[in-house]
């Protein structure tokens, strides 16, 4: 099974989310997300739908196969490690989000135990997380 569009594009919305989650969307996280708009092609009307959504909740409803929830962790890990630092207001978030999809942090591994995020692998696998993001959406 792969991630359909509309998943994607609702894993795109979250991770915005998590960007602005600390107060301050940093150039690297702008970066990352721009590069995930560009690898699927994402047009100008789906980026205002992806800013009209703001129901954390409601998005997570979407995010149905186990592929599509792995992806989302990949990316939510990739964003957050993006600027160098775990910030408190990221881990809240992506807490919150892998109990909403029912995923531990300590069962994922860019997550250490006590749900730290491991930077140094996340930024070692970039190439490989957009790759993997990129062949499920096709």
């Amino acid at each position: 099974m792969s991630v359909n569009r509309q998943e994607y594009l609702d894993i795109i919305s979250i991770v915005s989310h998590l960007a602005r989650s600390d107060g301050d969307i940093a150039d690297s996280e702008k970066k990352v997300l721009m590069t995930l708009f560009k690898a699927i092609g994402v047009t100008k009307e789906e980026q205002a739908a992806i800013k009209a959504k703001t129901s954390i909740g409601a998005l997570l409803e979407e995010i149905q196969s186990d592929e599509a929830k792995s992806a989302l962790v990949d990316t939510l890990a990739l964003v957050a490690g993006a600027d160098g630092v775990f910030e408190d207001e990221e881990r809240a978030f992506i807490t919150k989000v892998m109990t909403r999809i029912g995923m531990e942090p300590s069962a994922h591994p860019y997550f250490q135990d006590g749900g730290d995020l491991d930077i140094k692998t996340v930024r070692a696998n970039v190439k490989q997380i957009l790759e993997a993001l990129k062949s499920a959406t096709s």
